[in-house]
């Protein structure tokens, strides 16, 4: 009797265990479905998605909805060429290319290329290489000019900002009032004159010569950054005033919260209140890292131009200037990418920051 009854005691508690192992279970899922973070994250996915598609679809039927044949401007017949045999080039052309299918046709293959093999087609004036091998050797050149600009203009731009709204000192203002004339003054008209200061008059960075492919070697790395540092000076002086304006704005605010005065009365050190302050004043600044990205992009792909540095920019202008439908479309495609891309990320960051999102959930406190 008592071996029964220890063998029914030791079910009962197997099943209790059991039972509490699937309710902690259940709670754990559902605190991962209910989680605000999660739900941010899908619907920012969803939305990104959409305006991408929707992007992507319009740069594929605006050029073609041009009455225009690219091949006839692009390939010029020989002297002497017979204009039937050539007609007939151009046709083979079309067919190898799929320009011949009809619009609907050649939209769906555009979309199966692209979403599931990536495809982008073959560029017609570089001997049919792949669209996608250019485009991503371009790509690497305008990540290394928008993202270090973005990022360092983010901090010192805040720094100046913020220090110069909390001291009201006239040694902080003299930085401040500085960037606040650079981020005034057009970028674009900022590369020309430091392009004829530093280059044309000084001779202090290389001028003319094409940049080579990235490698891993120290005289080709060496003479990308020769190439670089002048576009990046530009981009990086005319958006750090940006964040220093708002920065400031943000400072003086929080300079009149009660806590601050509250803390110098019980005898809290200047440069500690002016930290907390700080950190304060900065989580709002995180919302507008989506416009300066956006900007900044823009901004470098016209800078790429003015300095010939081979990132997507400049590919796309010299796609245009040769008519390379592919190349265009391509270079288009991969920069809306990244733009949304880079926008999901500092979405994802300022969630991650923002501890109402990180740790919110339905049914908590």
């Amino acid at each position: 009797m008592k071996l029964t009854e220890m063998g029914i005691t030791e079910k009962k508690e197997n099943k209790e265990q059991e039972t509490l192992s699937k309710s902690s279970e259940k709670s754990t899922i559902k605190k991962v479905i209910s989680n605000s973070f999660l739900h941010m994250a899908i619907k920012k996915a969803i939305f990104y998605f959409v305006v991408f598609f929707i992007a992507i679809s319009i740069a594929f039927l605006i050029p073609r909805l041009v009455p225009v044949n690219p091949l006839k401007y692009i390939y010029q017949p020989p002297l002497g060429t017979d204009p039937e045999a050539w007609q007939e080039h151009i046709k083979d052309l079309e067919e190898y290319l799929g320009l011949n299918y009809p619009l609907i046709v050649q939209y769906a293959n555009f979309l199966k290329s692209f979403f599931f093999e990536f495809d982008l087609g073959q560029s017609m004036t570089r001997s049919f290489e792949p669209v996608v091998n250019i485009v991503l050797q371009a790509l690497p050149y305008t990540l290394m000019l928008v993202v270090p600009a973005l990022v360092l203009s983010f901090f010192i731009g805040n720094g100046i900002g913020a220090r110069t709204g909390y001291t009201q000192s006239k040694k902080d203002k003299v930085f401040y009032y500085i960037f606040l004339v650079l981020q005034v003054a057009p970028f674009f008209w900022m590369g020309y004159v430091l392009l004829d200061i530093f280059v044309l008059q000084l001779n202090w960075f290389p001028w003319g010569r094409s940049v080579p492919p990235w490698a891993w070697d120290w005289a080709v790395i060496s003479t990308i950054f020769d190439h670089y540092w002048l576009p990046f000076i530009v981009l990086l002086m005319t958006t750090i005033g940006g964040w220093a304006t708002g920065a400031h704005a943000l400072m003086v605010y929080e300079k009149a919260e009660d806590y601050i005065s509250y803390g110098r009365k019980l005898g809290f050190r200047d440069n500690t209140l002016r930290k907390y302050a700080y950190r304060n004043s900065m989580l709002p600044q995180f919302t507008g890292l989506n416009l300066r990205f956006n900007e900044l992009i823009g901004a470098t792909m016209i800078t790429e131009i003015i300095f010939r540095f081979p990132g997507l920019g400049y590919l796309m202008i010299r796609a245009f200037q040769a008519l390379d439908y592919a190349l265009i479309l391509g270079t288009f495609i991969v920069t809306i990418l990244v733009v949304v891309i880079g926008n999901y990320i500092i979405d994802m960051c300022y969630g991650i920051l923002d501890p109402r999102i990180r740790v919110g959930g339905k049914g908590e406190a």
